[in-house]
């Protein structure tokens, strides 16, 4: 998704909400779009605390969850209480080491063949999914993590 159809698609969700545009809002949807990898709130209030303008940390944890709710962002997993988010930007799956974290995007047209069609064995419509493989990354391994 590209940045202008990110604001128009929030702009949009919050006129349907019935919420105000707020440039705490806007300014907190842009740090998040600036985000090439996966993030945590924490990195958007790192972005957001200091400066002229601050945003409390309650504003940035409830905008987030607003972009959420808009679609712009997704929820990947949780380690110690925290939330790691992505930028919807297009169809993949994970692996995630359960040793250091590190997420692994990928994509397969095998697997995606392989579920499309155990939901036809199944007479079952999907209407979006989610792959999440955990294990060790290579780079624990390599230090001697089992």
């Amino acid at each position: 998704m590209n940045k202008h159809a990110a604001f128009r698609q929030f702009r949009n969700f919050l006129h349907k909400e019935g919420k105000n545009i707020t440039r705490e809002r806007l300014e907190i949807l842009g740090e998040v779009l600036k985000q090439d990898h996966h993030f945590k709130i924490e990195d958007i209030i790192g972005k957001k605390g200091g400066g002229k303008r601050s945003v409390s940390r309650a504003t940035v944890y409830r905008t987030i969850k607003t972009v959420e709710n808009a679609g712009i962002i997704k929820h990947i997993r949780s380690v110690n209480d925290e939330k790691i988010y992505e930028v919807v930007r297009g169809h993949h799956e994970h692996m995630i080491c359960e040793h250091c974290g590190t997420i692994i995007e990928f994509h397969s047209k095998e697997l995606e063949s392989l579920q499309q069609k155990i939901c036809e064995d199944h007479h079952f419509l999907p209407t979006q999914h989610s792959t999440k493989i955990f294990g060790i990354c290579a780079s624990c391994r390599k230090k001697g993590v089992k």
